[in-house]
């Protein structure tokens, strides 16, 4: 398929730029690998070029694998553009125009700027929860809150599951965190459950 794409492009002069949403749901595909595809155009298909994108950190390091020597695009030059959070300003102007281009006019962008902050994934399904349920506010806000809490719940287990980390010492941080906490917080608790994890680990190997 790639190849008749590149050929039709080849031919209109032009580039056809293929874009791979939300690929770290490909982690889950099973049976076929796409990555070799993907390496065999950049490498001989001149006139397709690739958009990746994804709302998830395992994105980069467990789907494209651009670190990993073994995976078929190791050291394909590439760009990375990582979309942090809006400000109050460009979130507002976001919401505006967004709704500008739906024809409606959105008076409260503020508002939900306050509730939802600027994750620009969170307020373009704000946007999209909006207009779907017949512009109830209450209830894209209450929709967008939960399928936040869900992302943030998966990645959170995703990370955890992951080069061996300790659950347990991870769970303790957002606990401390979920009101407000400074570096010095994390660090100290961060210790805390380092020591007693060494303590744990000496009593597994006295009792064998």
């Amino acid at each position: 398929m790639f190849s008749e794409l590149n050929d039709w492009a080849s031919e209109k002069g032009k580039t056809i730029h293929i874009v791979i949403d939300e690929a770290q749901e490909l982690i889950k595909l099973r049976g076929y690998n796409i990555l070799p595809s993907i390496a065999y155009a950049y490498d001989n298909l001149k006139n397709l070029s690739f958009i990746v994108t994804g709302s998830e950190v395992r994105v980069r390091d467990k789907f494209l694998k651009l670190e990993d020597e073994n995976s078929p695009l190791f050291g394909r030059a590439h760009v990375e553009i990582n979309l942090l959070p809006f400000s109050k300003e460009t979130s507002v102007r976001f919401l505006e125009e967004g709704f500008k281009e739906q024809g409606i006019s959105f008076p409260d962008s503020e508002k939900i700027f306050d509730i939802l902050g600027g994750n620009p994934g969170w307020l373009t399904y704000f946007g999209y929860i909006y207009i779907k349920h017949g512009r109830d506010e209450e209830k894209a806000i209450l929709e967008t809150k939960r399928y936040a809490k869900r992302l943030l719940s998966r990645e959170f287990c995703n990370f955890t599951k992951e080069g061996g980390r300790d659950k347990r010492r991870y769970l303790k941080v957002i606990e401390t965190c979920r009101k407000g906490c400074s570096w010095k917080d994390i660090k100290k608790l961060s210790r805390g459950s380092g020591r007693q994890r060494d303590k744990r680990r000496n009593r597994e190997r006295h009792n064998k």
